[in-house]
């Protein structure tokens, strides 16, 4: 395997990713693409627009979440790939979350350009509304998750071990961290210990004052890239499938601890 193999997690060991993902799942492909092509939109947008939204720029959260579905849907399209033997659900899975995610974006662009939260807003009927179609739509990536690893739990042709288990174990830290966005839906808020939309880390926006749940949503979710590209580094070092699962658990508490952190009332920094 390649250099450039090892730093980009999701390459196939002999395979080009990006032509791999376009040829074979091209919906997640493009799904990805669009995610890419707004982000020039939105940074425009964010240098005109003098309007604030919780103290920060309203362009910012498409910003974040234009970037996080790109890599979530190539992620999950590599992912689904290896899924062969069982070609209904994995496309039914990847329209969903090709759709899903395409709905979540776009309702969050919306609400930007309306100059109001996307999120925990239910000022109005139509914002209550907006927020419930969100919630609609990103809910069912928690049983579509563990459904993939159950897939997973069978055999898979050409599949290293190693690789395999990073997967497994990513999908459900992945899981963790989405019902800790659940958490903050049934809270109503990203904050404990002071006010949504005070002083925050660039960009992040992260509090700096208060514990911000946001942070451990935000490891946990991406385990779904951490640990695969550690599995394809372990692969090329030759490390046993113990490093897979070291590597995992230690991802997982990562996650639990800062979510304690964030409950506590605690910043990151």
């Amino acid at each position: 395997m390649s250099t450039y193999s090892i730093a980009f997690p999701l390459l196939r060991e002999s395979e080009d990713f990006l032509s791999t993902l376009r040829s074979n799942r091209p919906l997640s492909f493009f799904g990805g693409i669009i995610g890419i092509l707004v982000l020039p939109a939105y940074f425009l947008l964010m240098g005109f627009d003098n309007r604030t939204i919780s103290g920060i720029n309203p362009w910012i959260k498409p910003v974040k979440f234009a970037i996080s579905i790109w890599i979530f849907l190539w992620t999950m399209g590599w992912i689904l790939d290896y899924l062969q033997e069982y070609p209904k659900f994995r496309d039914r899975v990847e329209k969903y979350f090709v759709v899903g995610m395409g709905v979540e974006l776009f309702l969050i662009t919306v609400q930007a350009a309306r100059g109001v939260p996307s999120h925990f807003n239910q000022s109005t009927i139509l914002n209550s509304i907006i927020y419930g179609v969100m919630g609609l739509f990103i809910y069912p990536v928690i049983p579509a998750a563990i459904l993939i690893d159950r897939k997973f739990s069978n055999p898979i042709k050409g599949l290293d071990i190693r690789l395999k288990t990073a997967i497994r174990i990513s999908l459900w830290v992945f899981v963790f961290a989405s019902l800790i966005g659940s958490y903050m839906t049934a809270i109503f808020s990203h904050s404990v210990g002071v006010s949504d939309g005070g002083e925050g880390l660039p960009f992040l926006n992260w509090s700096r004052n208060g514990g911000d749940i946001r942070i451990a949503h935000f490891v946990g979710i991406h385990a779904l890239q951490i640990l695969p590209l550690f599995a394809l580094i372990a692969i090329k070092r030759d490390w046993s499938q113990k490093s897979i699962k070291y590597a995992g658990v230690t991802l997982a508490f990562l996650t639990s601890g800062v979510f304690m952190n964030a409950l506590l009332g605690r910043p990151l920094l």
